[in-house]
């Protein structure tokens, strides 16, 4: 018969995993602070952030491992508001991010929660400092789709 720790241990929540992974990078706050873009003013989207983006969606963080150096967390695209290069579909994805990154809290991200994930073209969803990561509120949706308007007639060249 297992002790409560024992079962504990040997299956241990995201949570844990999650805070377990970070504490190995003992990564200090002085660095992180220099690393990472300031927050203030950047928990916003306007049409010139929209713009200087190649893609904007909404994600629902359901779940996380590591793979390497890196922070695998499974999403599901609920809305794709904008997707220059390859074309991102609603439905089940990956989101990266790289341990130094997520040490910093620079994206912070927590499973179970969405979130507006704005970033530059690579290869799938990657998010880093640079990439705009907030937590998802409804009202946004509205402003979203009146972002994609604009955009489509031209008006991105003159945010």
């Amino acid at each position: 018969m297992l002790t409560l720790a024992a079962k504990l241990y040997s299956h241990p929540s995201k949570h844990d995993l999650l805070h377990h992974a970070l504490s190995l990078l003992k990564v200090s706050q002085t660095y992180c602070e220099s690393y990472c873009k300031p927050v203030k003013g950047n928990l916003k989207i306007n049409m010139k952030k929209y713009c200087k983006k190649d893609y904007a969606v909404q994600v629902n963080v359901l779940d996380m491992e590591t793979v390497g150096d890196w922070a695998k967390f499974s999403v599901n695209i609920v809305s794709v508001y904008k997707s220059r290069g390859d074309p991102l579909k609603r439905g089940d994805n990956v989101l990266w991010v790289h341990m130094k990154d997520l040490a910093c809290k620079c994206p912070k991200i927590q499973i179970g929660k969405r979130f507006l994930v704005t970033g530059s073209e690579r290869v799938g969803l990657v998010a880093d400092k640079n990439s705009l990561v907030i937590q998802w509120r409804d009202v946004w949706a509205r402003r979203l789709r009146k972002f994609q308007r604009k955009e489509k007639k031209g008006k991105c060249g003159k945010a």
